[in-house]
């Protein structure tokens, strides 16, 4: 399946675009805009997903459903909605990336990221790109990329698997590596009943509001290193000495304890 591509052009002050649609039949979407405002091409991307699952060519006598299932995930509806829709056996992998250089992801880079990676379901809010792909699948490196990757799961898991990608991603830019995948392990956190772990890690983390918490989370995860979590959460190590600092008056707590750090990163692993 072809990329999709986008051209622009103005005219008299209106603003032109147009998008190939994905699936090899000459199709494309085309807008004109009096001016240019900045979530033009996240809506004109997300329509043009959304019609190439409409109008490119599939095999099987369920894929009018699949289709629809597609389109309602992607419309925002309950995955609870969407999986009676789906095979038993579907399965699926989330994919965040951004460009390893700090440019800004288009629908055009963003789409051909997808297709690489075998997948016409592609999003970007011009700094990250989500690419959402049916099945396992082996993700390569990809030049010019750094990508975090989620476990695969039924649909009913995604957005837990969105958060899986972003936090693999975090760790693949402090890393510095190309790739991250999202490594499942029961361990300890296991033992207690999710429902009872989802109560503790709620209450405890009550104090915290965005962005403290993935903040919290990230620290952890690279040992309480400051220049690390800064490049991993694209802020300057001073920005989070204050938000830790900030984590530690809000909850009471002493950071430099292990016993500490342990239970937070069990309830902040509870929490997602």
């Amino acid at each position: 399946t072809p990329s999709p591509s986008a051209a622009t052009d103005t005219r008299g002050g209106t603003h032109l675009f147009a998008y190939a649609l994905a699936g090899g039949q000459g199709l494309a979407l085309a807008l004109a805009t009096p001016r240019r405002d900045a979530g033009d091409h996240t809506v004109a991307g997300i329509a043009v997903v959304l019609l190439s699952l409409l109008t490119a060519p599939h095999q099987g006598a369920d894929a009018a459903g699949r289709s629809a299932a597609l389109v309602r995930l992607l419309l925002g509806a309950s995955p609870q909605d969407v999986a009676p829709l789906l095979d038993d056996g579907d399965s699926w992998t989330v994919v965040h990336a951004r460009r390893t250089d700090g440019t800004p992801a288009d629908p055009l880079n963003a789409g051909a990221l997808g297709a690489a990676l075998g997948s016409a379901l592609s999003d970007t809010d011009r700094r990250t790109v989500r690419v959402l792909l049916p099945g396992h699948h082996e993700i390569p490196p990809q030049p010019g990329w750094t990508l975090g990757v989620s476990e695969p799961g039924p649909v009913a898991s995604l957005p837990g698997a969105d958060a899986q990608a972003s936090r693999a991603l975090g760790h693949a830019e402090a890393t510095r590596s190309p790739l991250s995948t999202h490594r499942p392990g029961a361990g300890f956190a296991g033992l207690l009943p999710r429902e009872e772990a989802e109560a503790h890690a709620r209450a405890l983390l009550a104090p915290l509001a965005d962005p403290l918490p993935e903040t919290l989370r990230c620290w952890l995860s690279l040992h309480g290193s400051w220049d690390r979590t800064a490049v991993a959460l694209k802020v300057h190590r001073n920005t989070v000495r204050q938000r830790i600092a900030r984590c530690a008056a809000l909850l009471d707590v002493d950071l430099d304890d292990m016993d500490v750090r342990t239970e937070l990163w069990f309830a902040l692993r509870s929490s997602r």
